[in-house]
Formats: structure tokens, sequence, C-alpha cells
């Protein structure tokens, strides 16, 4: 069975809602709005597969084509968010990006670029929801490149997450890691500023910043970072990456950085509504009606939180001053958020966005081509998406009453087309809604998990064995050495780091990256080969169980090797109601544990699923 039709059966629905027949759509008498920012005017939109193909008045409508009437209505090419971390729901729950997807299409956000993966997830993302097993927006998958010690490695994911250069050299490695994956974005973490509340990280600087943009754009693939000072955003213009994301909250924007800025032809996604105190923002009754159940709780919860710190407040003054400076110098502005960190929820925090611009310069229209035609320029996609004309892809909303003169009508959303095809609303409702896990394509195991069969340093499962440790910029560091030579036994020297409980971790992913599930029912438990000297921890990756919560145990391995037999049943879990489903694994974790700045060793091998 395919993933479409696998997709389809589990969530009991049309996944990508009408497809157009032979005729198309078409779409009679909206107000159309083209992404460029010109005055909406009545006109049909006539969509055949993928493309716009015509647009008018009383256009004639092919034979055998799904006349959709726009009478009262707007149509808009799709919002675009430009920063995301779509696996993280924003309201603390466990990852779940069917419900994060669904959540974007519900607001009519059909582009978004996702900063939450690594290339290993890649592939599978993009076979899950390329066959509609996964209903998603057109998703734009970056790779992650730090500075060692810098933002975005101190989270304990390890370096095949972030991918780590400080130099030329290192970023041409960097690179070679990166392309064969084959990324719609490069993500850099650039600058280290944490914003006064925390000890700064080391940010890059722009010899290495410069080869990461030049590599990237030879390949056609723009680059976004992390920039919030004013001198990591000279850096960054200078660099000439696609866009500075994240606001400038340290300074006020100057006539140096402008130049800089336009002469390169850098672009500002600023993610105010990240920034925004959230003590102080107020939602509109729509907004509060478009989250998910566990959102709305978050934000009733958030009322009786204390007043803004004063430096919140000061940045926050930065951040609406150098807006209203960058859009007045004429510099390309797109839409990002940001979302999926607390508080800053998918899909509802574009709008969110956009009405900020509208309350900082723009104009309702010049919001929403920040959304759409800009956003999509920045993306290094103007020629194929983000307007509505003639050979543009047929990503299109259509929204109840003028949003192009008032922004919040942007919340009536009635219809969305991803690549001419219309999106099923209600079901994709009731999947965000949902208290269950959203359904991910299941991979049944056949036994053994890493045996070393494989020469290429992979499982036998074609998974790539990932090192992680705990967070800081003072981690441990876990080695890990393959013996050939004697059955592939996987040899982990880890060497411990500065925080107080320090650990270093293996993960074998049970599917590609860890992204759909596997299901090893039928098994009884784990069983493997170890020697070693002590105690070590054993845990599962779950989907649908946040870390913290993961069912876990632990194992003893001496001088002398021994086969180490676990049942299912010795995994347990902090939380006392959560139950581990066989169905829903995703990975294996082996944990070394030591004193601080000590070491640790463990040999593994023949690691399987043993049946009774």
């Amino acid at each position: 069975m395919n993933l479409a039709k696998l997709g389809c059966i589990l969530l009991g629905l049309a996944c990508l809602g009408a497809a157009p027949g032979d005729g198309g759509t078409l779409i009679r008498d909206a107000h159309v709005f083209d992404g460029t920012g010109a005055p909406a005017s009545i006109a049909d939109v006539l969509i055949s597969g993928e493309e716009v193909v015509e647009v008018g008045p009383r256009l004639r409508a092919p034979r055998g084509a799904r006349i959709v009437d726009g009478r009262g209505m707007t149509l808009l090419p799709g919002l675009h968010d430009l920063h995301t971390h779509l696996r993280s729901p924003g309201d603390g729950g466990p990852e779940d990006l069917g419900k994060a997807y669904g959540a974007h299409l519900l607001h009519g956000v059909t582009t978004v670029a996702d900063f939450s993966v690594s290339g290993e997830m890649l592939a599978p993302i993009r076979e899950m929801t390329g066959s509609g097993a996964v209903t998603a927006p057109n998703l734009r998958l970056a790779i992650r490149i730090g500075v060692p010690g810098g933002h975005g490695t101190e989270r304990g994911w390890g370096d095949q997450f972030t991918l780590e250069a400080n130099s030329p050299r290192s970023a041409a490695l960097a690179m070679d890691r990166a392309l064969p994956y084959r990324p719609d974005v490069i993500k850099v973490f650039a600058d280290g500023w944490r914003y006064g509340r925390i000890p700064d990280t080391n940010s890059m600087d722009l010899p290495t910043l410069r080869a990461i943009v030049e590599r990237a754009h030879a390949a056609g693939i723009p680059v976004i970072t992390h920039t919030v000072t004013m001198e990591g955003a000279r850096i960054a213009a200078r660099a000439g990456v696609d866009a500075i994301g994240h606001g400038i909250g340290d300074g006020l924007v100057d006539e140096e950085l402008i130049a800089l800025m336009r002469t390169n032809g850098t672009g500002y996604a600023p993610t105010m509504v990240v920034y925004e105190p959230q003590q102080d923002r107020a939602m509109l009754p729509e907004e509060l009606r478009g989250l998910r159940p566990p959102e709305r709780a978050r934000e009733e919860a958030r009322a009786a939180e204390e007043t803004v710190p004063e430096l919140e407040s000061r940045r926050w003054t930065y951040l609406r001053e150098n807006l209203r400076r960058l859009k007045a110098a004429d510099i390309r502005v797109g839409i990002g958020t940001d979302a999926g960190i607390e508080g800053v929820y998918q899909g509802s925090s574009a709008i969110r966005e956009i009405r900020i611009l509208a309350d900082h310069g723009f104009t309702p229209a010049e919001a929403l081509a920040a959304a759409t035609g800009v956003s999509a320029a920045i993306l290094r996609e103007g020629d194929a998406r983000g307007r509505i004309a003639p050979g543009q892809r047929a990503d299109l909303i259509l929204v109840a009453g003028r949003p192009d003169q008032r922004i919040e009508d942007l919340y009536q959303m009635r219809r969305v087309f991803v690549g001419g095809r219309e999106m099923a609303l209600p079901p994709l409702r009731r999947l965000t809604d949902a208290d269950a896990p959203s359904p991910l394509p299941v991979h049944v195991m056949a036994g053994p998990i890493d045996t070393g069969a494989r020469a290429d340093g992979r499982t036998d499962l074609g998974t790539l064995p990932v090192a992680t440790h705990e967070a800081g910029v003072d981690h441990s560091h876990l080695h890990l050495i393959r013996d050939d030579a004697r059955s592939g036994r996987l040899f982990l020297f880890a060497r411990m780091g500065a925080a107080p409980r320090p650990f270093a971790n293996l993960v074998l992913p049970l599917t590609r990256g860890g992204v759909q599930v596997a299901d090893a029912r039928g098994f009884a438990g784990i069983a493997f080969d170890a020697r070693g000297a002590g105690r070590y921890g054993l845990a599962f990756e779950s989907y649908g169980i946040a870390t913290r919560n993961s069912f876990r145990t632990e194992f003893a391995a001496g001088e002398t090797a021994r086969e180490v037999r676990i049942p299912f049943g010795a995994f347990l879990s902090p939380d006392a109601g959560a139950r581990l489903d066989l169905a829903r694994l995703r990975g294996l974790i082996i944990r070394l544990e030591g004193e601080t700045g000590g070491a640790a060793m463990l040999e593994l091998g023949n690691v399987r699923f043993y049946r009774d």
C-alpha cells in the first residue's frame, strides 16, 4: 500500500481535498490581490494542474471546469512563514508534524520554512508529504549551520543536527555534508547575543559566513541567518545573505546598515511576534478561535503573568523602530515568526506577524505583499510563486472580506489551494484539535537494529547513528568508532563536559531521521552484546511522548562482553499515566554518564529486538 493511500485511510478523509478536474478550477468574481501590493480588482482566475493559467474579467470556463464563486471574497497568493520550528508546537506539548502542517494550512500559510530538522530528516519528510500520506504546505526544509560554542549548538542535539563551522575551510566541509541532502534553505546561527538574559555565545565571523553564502548561492539555495544585533546584521549583509532572520534588538538601524542591505540585496524577516511582550499582548476573538485547545489553555494561563521586564521593553522599542526604518528605506521585509517557540503558535502566528507589520508603517496591502510576493522572492522563488499571474504556482487562499483593506479579515479563511489542489479544511481542523497524535507512516521492524552488517556506517535499518549530549556550550563529546574487523561492533568513548551531571547519548534511529514510526509489536524486548565498566541507560524515543517522559531503564556491563536482554516491561516513564506504545517507536538511546570532566566507555554489538 502506498503512503498516500495509507495516510488517507488513517485520517479517514480525502487528505488533499478536491482535485481539479480535466477542465481545471475557475474562481469567479473575486477581488484578486496579486501579491505585488497593487490594489485588488475583481477578476476571474483559472487554474489548470498546479498553475494559474489565466487572470482576467469574465473568463470562459473550459469544459469540465469546477466553478468557485468568489463574490464578496478576496483571492490572494498563499501566505509564507520564513522562520518556523515545525517539530515544536509552541504550547509545550510533544512534537506532532501533522498538526503543525495542518495549523499552517488552516491559516492560509502555504509555504513554510522549517528550521527544526536535520539533514537525515529531509528525505522521509519529503516522502510522506510528497506522497500525500501526511497533508502539508510547501515545505522549505533547512539545514542548520552554527559556530562551535554558538547559538544553535547548545541544546544538546549534536553536531549532526547543527553542523559547525568557524573558518572558510570548515564552512566548506559543512557545506559538503549539507548539500547531498538537497536542503531548500541554509539557516546559519551567526549571532551569539543572548539578549542580556544569559551569557552570550560565540558568533560567526565574516569570512566563514561569506564562504557559506557563496557555496549556497552557487547551488541556488537561499541563506537566512539568526541575527539579532547591529554588528551581526552588518556581517550578515556584507556576506550577502538573503535575509536577516529575527529583529535587530540592541540598537537602532543606521544608514550604513541600510546601504549594505540595499547593495547586497539582503532582506529582513524580523519575527516580531516572538519578541512581542506576551504579558501585554491581547488576542482577537477570531484569533483565539483559530488556536488549538492546548494553545487556548496556555493563553488563558498567560493572562496572570507578571509585567514586562525592562530589558524586554527596551528591546521591543528598538525592534518596532527598526521595522519602521527598514520599511521606509525600501528594504525587502518578509514574514517569519519563529513558530514553535513557546507562545508562538504554528499558523496563527503568521497572521499575527502580518498584523504587526500593518501596525508599524505598512498598509494592509503592503503587509500582505510582504507575506506573499516579497517572501517568495527572499526564498529565490519569486518567478514561481508568491503572486497571482499566469505561470505562477496555484498556491491560493480565498478569504471573506477585504484583508487588503482590513487585515483582520485574514481570519475569515474560506478556501486554501496548494499547487492547484484544494485542501479539506474541516478534516484538518478535526486533526489539529484531536488529542491523539496525528498518523504517520509505520515501518514494521524485522528484528536487527545494528549488527554491523553494513559497511557504510549505517545501522541495519539504513539509519545514521547520532551522538547527543546534555545542553550547554561546555557539553560532553561522544566519539563513535565501528570495528569492522570484529563484526562491526561499536566502540563508544565519552569525554564528559562541565555540567554537574554530564552525559552522552548514542541514538540509533529506528526509521530514517527518526521522523516516521517503527512498529516493534511481536517482539519481547531489546537484546545486545555489551562490554564496559558500570551502569548505563537505555531509553526509547517515542512518538507522542515528550523527551522528559521517555520510557527508560538501566543495564550493567563489565570487563567481559556478555549478552544483555531487557524486556519491554522493564522500561518505565516518569509520567505514571504514559503507556509504551510499541507501534510508535522512533529510536533507541544508549546513555553514558560520568563525573564532571571524566570519561566513560562502552562496547556495543548485535543490537536487536528479540522474541520470547
